[in-house]
């Protein structure tokens, strides 16, 4: 049996040869044990998870000041340096700037991989994980004349943000977020939903739920289902669309998979007798659907992901069974482990060297096994939820394009019906 570093290098040097047999850069570049060194689990990691609690003195102040500045003062605040930095690699010459997997990557994803990358370099802990994911408005902002409205059922079990975004008899995007059962928030994601929802003529409603460690992942799926439950109280199926990225893109779909079923009704919705119907679609991000043994890409895609580091891995993977209830539970929970048959037609957005990848591999294959209606999307060399990467990569916006020009397909034949 290996010992924890020894199989760590192992992970490391097999997903090497993978990169390598592929012509793909990895670690920026640098000499394999210059990168080796600072990310591999060794004298540099222990020397910077014993430092990193000595960062909580700053690191607490920081975090609360900049949470408590207003949106578009971040906005600011980060778009400003990353415009002179994306001018600082136009005029450099491509052998010092262009650092990502391939040369043919915009000019922008060179920049942010670029910085992102010593991301990996970093411990995570659950105070960070949270602060980070809140502050994805940063980039996206909500408009200062955004109409919301709070949605608080504390007999029905929802609670949530309901955001007025599109016209009369509009459609509305139920909104999943993401960040792996640990973070995420209505407000971090908000701008992104208000932008899906003006470009659809769509309203949006962004449902709230309960995290990990205080909760577990049935909690969080039975959030989604009841908030969905609701919103059909109020919009036709017909014109309803699932929208959910990474760990909100497995919440989605296996909010799809009870709506399809007559099993564990009682549990997950609140009226448990009556039917539920399926949404027009749904979109799925890098939908993180396997809670059970991590797939190749899982375990091995982190050596290039921006996003799902291997510090991300090593944080969240042996927490995975408490989170889903007990080891015994992980299949169960695991929307890629259960029933396809009888769900809504499915947009699946993924890039095709993220984490997620294999999974919605596998999610493609057993949907369409079903005959379940699947359009697939895939884009190479970009980090894991790189959609909401809108504000800086031009991959990720023509990504967008496609899915909001599906989205407004599905509500045009909901409506024809």
């Amino acid at each position: 049996k290996l010992c924890s570093c020894c199989a760590v290098r192992f992970m490391a040097d097999t997903a090497m040869s993978y990169f390598v047999e592929h012509g793909l850069r990895v670690n920026l570049g640098l000499p394999k044990w210059l990168g080796n060194c600072l990310v591999e689990q060794g004298p540099f990691q222990r020397l910077i998870s014993w430092l990193s609690p000595l960062a909580l003195p700053m690191e607490v102040p920081f975090f609360w000041f900049w949470t408590h500045l207003p949106p578009h003062l971040r906005y600011f605040i980060l778009m400003v340096p990353w415009h002179f930095w994306v001018l600082f690699h136009k005029v450099l010459p491509g052998v010092l700037v262009r650092r990502g997997m391939v040369d043919e990557l915009s000019i922008e994803a060179h920049a942010l991989g670029n910085i992102l990358y010593w991301v990996r370099l970093i411990p995570v802990t659950k105070r960070r994980m949270r602060f980070s994911l809140n502050q994805l408005d940063s980039s996206c902002p909500p408009s200062l004349t955004l109409k919301r409205e709070a949605i608080d059922l504390p007999a029905r079990g929802v609670r949530g943000v309901y955001l007025h975004t599109g016209g009369e008899n509009a459609g509305v995007i139920y909104w999943i977020f993401g960040g792996a059962f640990v973070g995420g928030s209505i407000k971090g994601s908000m701008g992104f939903a208000e932008q899906y929802g003006r470009r659809t003529g769509c309203d949006v409603f962004m449902i709230d739920m309960r995290l990990y460690p205080e909760n577990g992942i049935q909690d969080a799926i039975i959030d989604a289902c009841r908030g969905y439950e609701w919103l059909l109280t109020r919009t036709p199926a017909k014109k309803v669309l699932v929208y959910g990225l990474s760990s909100g893109g497995g919440i989605g779909l296996k909010l799809l998979q009870l709506a399809a079923s007559t099993e564990d009704r009682a549990t997950f919705f609140h009226a448990p007798s009556q039917k539920t119907p399926q949404p027009a679609g749904a979109i799925l991000c890098g939908a993180w659907i396997r809670y059970t043994t991590p797939t190749y890409s899982m375990k091995e895609f982190t050596v290039v992901d921006w996003v799902v580091t291997q510090r991300v891995f090593e944080f969240i993977y042996p927490k995975l069974g408490d989170m889903c209830g007990g080891d015994e539970l992980r299949s169960k929970v695991s929307p890629i482990c259960n029933e396809m048959h009888g769900l809504c037609p499915l947009y699946i957005s993924v890039s095709k060297h993220e984490v997620c990848v294999d999974e919605n591999h596998e999610l493609v294959q057993k949907a369409k096994k079903a005959n379940v209606e699947v359009e697939w999307d895939e884009v190479p060399y970009m980090p894991h939820a790189f959609q909401w990467c809108t504000a800086f990569l031009p991959e990720a916006r023509e990504a967008d394009n496609r899915i909001v020009q599906w989205m407004l397909r599905k509500l045009s034949n909901g409506d024809k019906n």
